[in-house]
């Protein structure tokens, strides 16, 4: 860490949600929050066709590139000749 070792925490727990603080020797401040436990970290993550790559339906890209980490399917590659997951090259 940058500031240093935490000196005090503080969390507090609720029913939508927990929020963590630390203040750190350095002065700094540092805050999150997390969602309950038992649910998602993003709203729909939980939705079985939820895709967090892009607009294909279900759960997973139609068409995802290995080179740029993006859908072809969906127009996010812009590769030349991508390189398609499941692809063997040939």
């Amino acid at each position: 860490m940058n500031g240093g070792e935490p000196v005090a925490v503080w969390a507090e727990h609720s029913a939508i949600g927990h929020r963590y603080e630390e203040l750190l020797a350095d002065g700094t401040v540092l805050a999150w929050t997390e969602p309950p436990v038992g649910e998602p970290l993003h709203e729909g993550a939980d939705d079985p066709d939820h895709n967090p790559i892009c607009v294909c339906p279900g759960q997973w890209p139609t068409a995802f590139c290995i080179e740029c980490a993006g859908c072809s399917a969906c127009a996010q590659c812009s590769c030349p000749r991508p390189r398609l997951l499941g692809d063997d090259g040939s």
